[in-house]
């Protein structure tokens, strides 16, 4: 199957299919054309990643705690108890991990908005209308985004 009948076949764009054929997911070959070489896919093998993608899709992304029933839970005693461990940890793991964000954040002198927002409490649409208004300076980061000096941030603050 040709490459646009394929990315149709697939309901993707042809530069996903590209992609998906560079990183192996998919296998192509290459066949004289009247005027170039055509890429050709599998129709066997594209029909199975469609299958593959599609069944993928009504997965839920984790077991929450209301799908994981009593009957769902094996009858082993010892893993009922690791099942509730890692259900009363969640919560936890969470909990450390924006702790650990905010401890990188803590001395880093240039913060983008988002990050301004999260160490300050104050909402990123609060901090877009204190630049605005001049209230806030910005400096040029990468690729076109904007951070904000700590001790300028620090400053909005204690004039609150």
């Amino acid at each position: 199957m040709r490459k646009a009948d394929a990315a149709k076949f697939l309901d993707i764009s042809e530069k996903t299919l590209e992609r998906l054929a560079k990183s192996g997911e998919l296998s192509s070959k290459l066949e004289k054309g009247k005027t170039r070489d055509v890429v050709i896919f599998d129709e066997k093998e594209l029909e199975a990643y469609k299958e593959k993608r599609e069944s993928a899709k009504y997965r839920p992304a984790y077991d929450s705690p209301a799908q994981n029933s009593i009957s769902k839970i094996a009858t082993n005693a010892d893993n009922q108890d690791r099942q509730i461990q890692m259900l009363s940890l969640t919560p936890m793991i969470t909990v450390l991990a924006e702790a650990q964000r905010m401890l990188s954040l803590q001395n880093k002198p240039m913060l983008n908005l988002g990050e301004s927002a999260l160490v300050s409490g104050l909402a990123v649409t609060f901090l877009e209308k204190a630049v605005k208004d001049g209230r806030l300076k910005t400096f040029p980061g990468l690729r076109g985004s904007k951070v904000i000096r700590r001790t300028d941030l620090e400053r909005l603050i204690h004039e609150l």
